[in-house]
C-alpha cells in the first residue's frame, strides 16, 4: 500500500467516527462532487486495507494448509498400512471360515460384506439391441426448451413476451420491471 493509501487509512477511522457524532445530530449527506470525492477516497482506502488484511490471511493460510495436507498425507500413509494389514488378517480367517464375516474389537469392528455384481454397460450397444428385442425398456425423452435462444426471439411489449413472427402472447412467461441496480466501483 502506498503512503497516501496509508494516511488515508489511518484517517478513516477518525473521520467515520466523526461523521457518525455528527449523523447523531444531523443527518450526514453527500451534497456535492467535492464531497463524493473525499466518501469515494475513504471507500478507496477501505479497500486497500481490507485487500492488504486478505493477503497477509491468505498467505497464513496457505501455510497452513500445507502444513495441515502434509501432516494428513502421513497419517492416510499410516491408516492405509493398519487398513491393509487387517484386511489380510480378516480375509485369512475368513478363508478359513466362511462364517467370520465380522470381527468385534473394542475399537470397532471388520467387517466383510457382500457385495452386488458390477454391471459394466456400453448405452449404445444396449440401446441398439432393445430397439430391436425390448422397445418397452427405452424411455422417450422428453423436450427440452432452449431458453437463450427463445429470450432472443422474444418482444417484450409492456408486461408481456410477444412472438414476433404471429404477434401471439406467449403464455408461462411474466415480464418484471426492475429498478436500477446501484453499485460503487471503487478504483484501487
Amino acid at each position: 500500500m502506498n503512503a497516501l493509501l496509508a494516511n488515508e487509512t489511518e484517517n478513516i477511522l477518525q473521520d467515520a467516527a466523526g461523521v457518525l457524532e455528527q449523523d447523531q445530530e444531523q443527518k450526514f449527506r453527500i451534497t456535492n462532487l467535492e464531497q463524493a470525492t473525499w466518501a469515494m477516497r475513504k471507500l478507496r482506502a477501505l479497500s486497500a486495507k481490507e485487500d492488504d488484511i486478505k493477503k497477509v490471511a491468505q498467505a497464513e493460510l496457505s501455510r497452513i494448509q500445507g502444513w495441515m495436507e502434509a501432516e494428513i498425507r502421513d497419517i492416510d500413509s499410516s491408516r492405509q498400512f493398519f487398513i491393509g494389514i487387517l484386511e489380510a488378517y480378516h480375509r485369512g480367517l475368513f478363508q478359513n471360515d466362511p462364517k467370520v464375516k465380522t470381527i468385534k474389537t473394542p475399537y470397532g469392528r471388520l467387517k466383510l460384506t457382500k457385495q452386488q455384481l458390477e454391471l459394466q454397460r456400453n448405452e449404445t450397444a444396449i440401446k441398439d439391441w432393445a430397439k430391436d428385442n425390448k422397445p418397452d425398456v427405452l424411455i422417450p425423452q422428453e423436450p427440452k426448451l432452449d431458453w437463450s435462444g427463445l429470450k432472443k426471439q422474444l418482444k417484450i411489449n409492456d408486461d408481456k413476451a410477444i412472438d414476433p413472427a404471429t404477434g401471439e402472447v406467449i403464455p408461462g412467461i411474466t415480464v418484471i420491471n426492475r429498478e436500477p441496480k446501484f453499485t460503487v466501483e471503487v478504483d484501487v
